[in-house]
């Protein structure tokens, strides 16, 4: 795996070719994209890998079927997932602790996208980072029904992965920015990596500092 990210991190797509490590690749994608849909303690940089997808499709790296159905499927498997969630562990005390995780005032704006929209909730907030585990796993905890929530589930899941990945791709496409194509791909590695590190940071400085709030409340 380090060998494919530093070919993806040189533009040498040649050794990914060569060393049968495209589906490595796929599946790496596929396995952060799940993860980060599922769960609200893993911040994984969905957004960034997704633009990251569709770079790497205008490059003639990975096909489109990656981003139109592998990447939907897993952020929208994720998403069930999140709602068996709340549904197992609505009134527990663990919930506690994801609030705890999360960053302040998440957990509230997913309830007002709740009351207000309903099932629109969830497509909405697909496209916000960590509400979009929050908001199914609300719905989990508030007994909505299975089989419509995985509808919009899939279909925001879709829509997301789909306008990302296309914009992405269009850049990466534009006559203008080719000799910048190595410079984009650097840059969504790196934002990537940044954004995890930065939330790593966030959830254990809210992790440690939710109990002197309370204490001081």
């Amino acid at each position: 795996m380090y060998d494919a990210l530093i070919a993806i991190w040189q533009q040498d797509y040649q050794l990914l070719v060569s060393h049968g490590a495209i589906a490595m690749v796929v599946f790496c994608l596929v396995l952060i994209l799940f993860l980060e849909s599922a769960f609200v303690f893993l911040p994984l940089p969905g957004d960034s890998l997704v633009l990251l997808s569709g770079g790497l499709v205008a490059s003639g790296v990975i096909g489109y079927e990656v981003t139109l159905l592998y990447l939907p499927l897993a952020a929208g498997l994720g998403s069930l997932v999140a709602y068996w969630q709340g549904y197992a562990l609505a009134h527990t005390r663990f919930m506690h602790h994801i609030e705890r995780m999360v960053p302040q005032g998440s957990l509230p704006r997913a309830h007002d996208l709740l009351e207000k929209h309903g099932f629109m909730a969830m497509f909405s907030s697909r496209f916000v980072p960590f509400v979009r585990v929050l908001t199914p796993m609300l719905m989990g905890m508030t007994g909505m029904k299975l089989p419509k929530v995985a509808l919009v589930s899939f279909i925001s899941a879709f829509c997301w992965t789909f306008a990302l990945s296309l914009f992405s791709s269009s850049l990466m496409k534009m006559p203008q920015l080719e000799q910048y194509h190595h410079l984009l791909t650097k840059g969504l590695i790196m934002i990537s990596a940044v954004l995890f590190v930065l939330a790593i940071l966030a959830i254990v400085y809210r992790w440690y500092r939710y109990p002197q709030v309370n204490k001081a409340e």
